[in-house]
């Protein structure tokens, strides 16, 4: 069988040319358009099914450079955080609590859930949470760092299940968040804008011209943040806290545009905004492309059955919960789409699904800032603690 390693600029190309695959499927599809799937989502899913078959059948193996999706992960966070303005934390703050309540039931019935059927299917309980919180809440990332702590010692399973859980629920957090929230909007009487408007992964397209004068202080602030994190994660690692890196990035990019705001030197946030999009759709590109689909097979009956179970919860809580309290409005439809999005799958898929839910619906800067917040601030320390409490309760089980 060949084998082929795509370089750092292959992959890029590759990635965009998913994209615009993407729009061509949601365009021949419109269930996937009028139910907000990102493009990259939608086309990473045939082509990584694609892949996965020439790999089995011996043809040829393809892997991609994971260098150009860790730095736009970083690109999108810094842009997140230049919008995260502490002047506007007011009108959020009875939503982020709302988010951060539906998290922490997400985080104890994903692990409960998971903890049942790996019961049910014979499995060891202490694989439960690697079919819970650490593959959905935490993705690909915390399922590979979990796998290999002490806490997973005699359970070999738990690499690949992790991290066939962590893709299952990459693509059905695409899949399902938008048509969910869709159809919550769709009961709060939400309007559809003219035929005329734009529709894309990030939001509608703003009329004022671009110019490098507005695009260079902005990409100076983002690098700014990028090169700034890690010190910041180092620091914090120096005094016993765990700051994942895109966190670091993004407090830095919260400071830098609150500090601008002080000085009446605002950022430009439209430039950001759009800078961190194209980093975002790029991203779950090449996050899709990657997907490993040969790593489900051996454990696929209860990788599915779990897959389906935790979508289920997540709906209900999102409908039952996170809906009414958020105010079962056009803003509680976009926040449970974000939720959906990054409870199953990642920060990026919920936040692609809520930017589309805006360019369909109107924006929703209430329910953007409060899942962006609480979701980024919240959600990955919360998990590690429950994480950690399951297994100190299952005791090797």
């Amino acid at each position: 069988m060949s084998s082929y390693a795509l370089d750092n600029l292959a992959t890029l190309v590759a990635a965009l040319l998913t994209i615009g695959l993407g729009q061509r499927i949601n365009a021949l599809v419109p269930w996937l358009g009028r139910n907000n799937v990102p493009p990259a989502v939608s086309a990473g899913l045939v082509l990584s099914l694609a892949l996965a078959g020439l790999r089995a059948s011996g043809a040829v193996d393809l892997t991609f450079s994971t260098v150009p999706r860790d730095v736009l992960l970083l690109v999108f966070f810094a842009s997140l955080g230049f919008g995260a303005h502490l002047g506007r934390l007011a009108s959020a703050g009875k939503g982020a609590l709302v988010i951060c309540l539906a998290v922490l039931l997400a985080i104890v019935g994903q692990n409960l859930v998971g903890t049942t059927l790996a019961g049910v299917f014979g499995q060891p309980a202490a694989l439960g949470p690697f079919l819970g919180s650490i593959a959905f809440i935490g993705g690909h990332g915390t399922a590979v760092a979990w796998s290999n702590s002490p806490a997973a010692s005699g359970i070999p399973t738990a690499f690949p299940v992790g991290i066939g859980s962590a893709t299952l629920g990459l693509v059905l957090g695409g899949l399902a968040a938008g048509p969910i929230a869709a159809w919550l909007a769709a009961r709060h009487g939400a309007s559809v804008p003219p035929a005329g408007a734009a529709v894309a992964d990030a939001g509608p397209v703003r009329e004022p011209a671009f110019s490098s004068d507005r695009w260079l202080p902005c990409l100076l602030w983002i690098f700014v943040a990028m090169a700034i994190g890690p010190l910041l994660g180092a620091f914090a690692a120096g005094h016993g806290l765990k700051v994942p890196g895109f966190l670091a990035v993004l407090l830095i990019a919260v400071a830098v545009t609150n500090g601008a705001d002080l000085l009446r030197r605002p950022l430009d946030t439209e430039v950001t905004d759009l800078i961190g999009t194209v980093a975002l759709r790029i991203f779950l590109a090449i996050a899709m492309l990657s997907l490993d689909w040969s790593a489900l097979v051996a454990h696929l009956p209860l990788l599915l059955a779990n897959a389906a179970a935790q979508v289920a919860l997540m709906a209900a809580i999102a409908i039952l919960v996170l809906y009414p309290l958020f105010g079962r409005d056009r803003e509680a439809a976009a926040a449970c789409g974000g939720f959906i999005g990054f409870g199953l799958g990642a920060m990026p898929v919920g936040l692609a699904v809520m930017r589309r839910l805006n360019a369909r619906f109107g924006d929703t800067p209430r329910a953007l800032l409060a899942v962006t917040l609480a979701a980024s601030l919240f959600t990955d320390t919360a998990n590690a603690l429950i994480v950690n409490a399951f297994f100190g309760a299952l005791g090797g089980r």
